[in-house]
């Protein structure tokens, strides 16, 4: 299933695609700020003879179970030649040669097959009865709904798989942010997930970061949306299409200050951009002597925070500290400094984070 070539394929890399090396890794890519020839990503599964997923014949086994501590302990198994210093965040990312990507999944691809060919199981049935629901409700295009995860790439197994979808551009995003109400409403087999129901995530968090409770966890919660599509829970991630992104790739560099994680509050003023990954959310931090001055911006990189912070929030937040470094169109750096808090440092796992205030 090689859906590099054929009528109307992407030839950029967007969040929540799936690609695959040489060697048959699969990884997935990671967020809207993508460099030109590379494909920034994180390794998911690796062929194994043992493994439970399969795909055209092979075997594969999972790495990536959530969070950046997933990440981080799967580098073992990315080839050095994919893990390279990376000029725009200054840091060793993994991130493949887009020559030398050999499969790219496109999730709305897979899901337009789906549709033209009918559901192969109950699955691929699920993820067609909530795309018809996101058109026929909201009227969003199904070119701009994919189905990603396992389905993606033909991996998924009915008897154990979920089902993830994925909801491009600006607009749409916030048109289903908005909407889930009228999809329950109007559509008698979708249900709301609601706050008390994400227990075991809770739990996946609390036990792979410190600095927040339960308490904490469960007002966060209570803002994160999910369908029941026919009793299975399907989650929507909003991706940016990439004209869309605010940062450009290479127009600005972050250089860490402090070698520990940073703790402060920060005001929201603009969180349009934090149904995304990265969340990148404007504000104020309240005043930092290390810098004698405040942090304006709060990046997220660990999805368990995404799309979890709205304007007129007080946080307290637990982030890298960062230089933000712009440069102008001839190159050169911008004379004035801003920072910015990052959460989902590689080198901060497990204490990085943020809370209501």
């Amino acid at each position: 299933m090689n859906m590099r070539t054929g009528h109307g394929v992407r030839v950029v890399f967007r969040d929540r695609d799936v690609v695959q090396d040489p060697n048959l890794r699969v990884y997935v890519v990671l967020g809207h700020i993508q460099p030109p020839d590379r494909v920034l990503c994180f390794l998911k599964y690796v062929p194994d003879s043992g493994g439970r997923w399969v795909s055209s014949g092979v075997r594969y086994r999972r790495v990536f179970w959530g969070g950046v501590e997933s990440v981080v302990s799967s580098l073992d198994e990315v080839p050095r030649d994919y893990l390279v210093w990376d000029p725009h965040f200054n840091t060793r990312l993994t991130e493949i040669p887009s020559d030398c990507v050999l499969n790219h999944f496109l999730p709305e691809e897979r899901l337009r097959q789906i549709l033209h060919e009918g559901p192969a199981d109950h699955l691929e049935q699920r993820a067609v009865s909530l795309a018809e629901a996101l058109h026929d409700t909201l009227g969003i295009s199904f070119d701009s709904v994919g189905v990603g995860g396992s389905i993606a790439w033909g991996a998924h197994n009915p008897n154990y798989s979920d089902v993830n979808m994925n909801i491009y551009g600006f607009e749409n995003a916030w048109c289903l942010e908005h909407g889930y109400d009228a999809l329950v409403s109007e559509n008698s087999h979708l249900l709301l997930r609601s706050g008390d129901d994400w227990h075991n995530a809770k739990q996946r968090l609390l036990s792979r970061v410190t600095g927040v409770t339960m308490t904490d966890l469960q007002r966060l919660f209570q803002r994160r949306r999910a369908l029941y599509c026919s009793d299975m829970c399907i989650g929507i991630t909003p991706v940016l299409n990439p004209h869309e992104s605010p940062i450009p790739y290479g127009s600005e560099s972050y250089e860490t200050v402090l070698s520990r994680p940073l703790c402060t509050r920060f005001r929201v003023d603009d969180a349009r951009y934090g149904l995304f990954l990265p969340s990148i959310i404007y504000g104020e931090s309240d005043w930092i002597p290390e810098i004698n001055g405040r942090a304006s911006r709060l990046m997220i990189y660990e999805g368990a925070f995404r799309g979890l912070v709205r304007d007129g929030d007080r946080l307290e937040v637990c982030g890298a500290l960062q230089r933000i470094i712009r440069f102008s169109s001839h190159g050169s750096e911008d004379d004035h400094p801003q920072f910015q808090l990052m959460i989902g440092t590689q080198s901060g796992a497990g204490r990085e984070y943020m809370r209501l205030l």
